[in-house]
């Protein structure tokens, strides 16, 4: 560790700024990831999809995040950020909606009610 030559004192506050920001920062370097992975979340929702997409966009910046911590142990250093995009939107493209065509039968046509 670096000596300053004197000792740093963080106040309560400057604890919780250093925070915020830090919060703030991976949130949005991970919204370009986690984005499209909302906005599939919004389009599989039958009856909720507003808490869907916000359930889609939280585990999928959780995953964004651990990637990032993950590569940073890996000594990427800001290559870690984009590199963490790659996974959530491979997830997104796999659970997005297909389209099928019309004579297909759905789920809930096979079911009784």
């Amino acid at each position: 560790m670096v000596t300053l030559g004197f000792e740093p004192h963080f106040t309560d506050g400057d604890i919780a700024l250093i925070v915020a920001v830090v919060i703030g920062f991976g949130l949005v370097s991970a919204l370009p990831a986690t984005g499209p992975l909302a906005l599939i979340g919004h389009w599989r929702a039958a009856h909720h999809p507003r808490w869907n997409a916000l359930w889609y966009w939280f585990w999928g910046t959780a995953l964004t995040l651990a990637s990032v911590i993950t590569f940073l142990f890996l000594e990427l250093e800001w290559w870690s950020i984009p590199l963490s995009w790659p996974l959530p939107w491979f997830l997104a493209w796999i659970l997005r909606p297909r389209q099928r065509p019309a004579e297909e039968l759905r789920w809930t046509q096979t079911t009784p009610r």
